[in-house]
């Protein structure tokens, strides 16, 4: 659970430029305070203290799905790779508090972690789903159920941890084998007969919840995963496949509210396939915003400004958007006279041109008026 604090926090700076957050001081849990980079400190020296058989952090309870669980020494490629995201973020957090001797020893920890999940966890065309305390192998090619998991796939791209061959080919892969008309189911084929002992959702029907249903939280980070490769029909397809508004049409199949996100949409192998469950209780929303801001329209700040890096249609041959950031209103224009799907050909601010598609934070101004030409 304490990798969840760097992407929270690294997102909460870079938006509103407040590096001091990093020095507040803030109570723990239980007892004694500390600064908020104490804080993280303290989560990456957890994970690090708390490594399985292989070297990759071990599962305790559960990592994000409740119903594979791998045992206390398991160990899953989707935490490893938050466990890889979380010291890239720390490095950028060390490097403002110039704290050199720790950058070394992240650098060399995420080194050592790399290699691991490179040599153990690459499976042909994927990443397996991670190990039992056992050490069994859950989601590897070969398996007869549950061969091919979503989640460490989109993961490997957003951690930055894939090549750039690895990321495209296990988004293919992901498109190829598990994309629906309602979004990308959770595994491939569903648990039946071949469940290991911890993965309770065979107690579900196939299609239903964990047991390969359609998580939609899932789908903002696979919208990520597509956009930050430059993959703007894949991203902007799994939002409109998903997206609560864009099924009026099929109200009588998804049977949900058309004002929210459910839970999950069962999957392909259900009789039901479409129909949304569990309204609110769920992490989406903000998930999905971050795919199609972050993602999409391509808003993606850091401590020091703002990088624009849109992955659209090709048909998109001009949008606008208006953001507010750090006291100023930026009114954004984007052509796309070649019907690109990503790229920029120039970008100015104010009619000054930027190098490349990155705006510092100090040439910004109270209201700015920013084009940006994709290529």
């Amino acid at each position: 659970d304490a990798l969840w604090l760097f992407p929270t926090v690294y997102k909460y700076v870079s938006e509103a430029g407040d590096l001091s957050f990093i020095d507040e001081v803030i109570p723990f849990a239980n007892k004694d305070e500390g600064t908020v980079y104490e804080h993280l400190k303290r989560a990456i020296d957890f994970s690090a203290k708390h490594l399985g058989i292989h070297g990759m952090p071990a599962g305790l309870y559960a990592d994000w799905n409740d119903c594979l669980r791998l045992g206390k020494e398991g160990e899953s490629t989707f935490v490893a790779l938050q466990y890889y995201l979380a010291m890239t973020i720390m490095k950028q957090f060390a490097e403002y508090k110039q704290d050199r001797d720790y950058i070394f020893a992240l650098e060399e920890s995420q080194k050592k972690l790399e290699k691991i999940i490179q040599q153990l966890c690459w499976d042909e065309d994927r990443f397996i789903r991670g190990f039992t305390q056992k050490g069994e192998v859950i989601g590897k090619s070969a398996d007869a159920e549950a061969n091919m998991w979503l989640n460490p796939q989109s993961w490997a791209v957003i951690s930055g941890l894939a090549t750039e061959e690895q990321a495209d080919t296990v988004l293919h892969t992901v498109f190829a084998r598990l994309n629906t008309a309602y979004g990308a189911i959770l595994m491939d084929p569903p648990y039946h007969s071949h469940a290991f002992d911890g993965a309770l959702a065979v107690i579900y029907n196939p299609g239903t919840k964990e047991n390969a249903g359609i998580f939609s939280q899932s789908q903002g980070w696979l919208i990520l995963a597509e956009a930050l490769r430059g993959h703007g029909e894949r991203a902007f397809t799994y939002f409109m496949e998903n997206a609560p508004a864009a099924q009026n049409d099929r109200a009588e199949i998804r049977r949900l509210e058309p004002y929210c996100y459910g839970q999950f949409t069962e999957g392909k192998d259900s009789p039901h396939f479409g129909r949304s469950h569990v309204h609110w209780l769920t992490g989406t929303a903000s998930t999905i915003m971050v795919g199609c801001v972050e993602g999409i329209l391509g808003m993606r700040p850091d401590f020091y400004g703002l990088k624009i890096a849109p992955s659209v249609p090709k048909s998109w041959e001009y949008f606008e958007i208006d953001k507010d950031f750090r006291g100023n209103h930026l009114h954004i224009v984007v052509k796309n006279p070649g019907h690109a799907e990503s790229g920029c050909r120039r970008l100015t601010v104010n009619g000054k041109e930027m190098k490349g598609n990155y705006i510092p934070a100090e040439v910004l101004e109270e209201q700015s008026e920013i084009e940006l030409i994709m290529s």
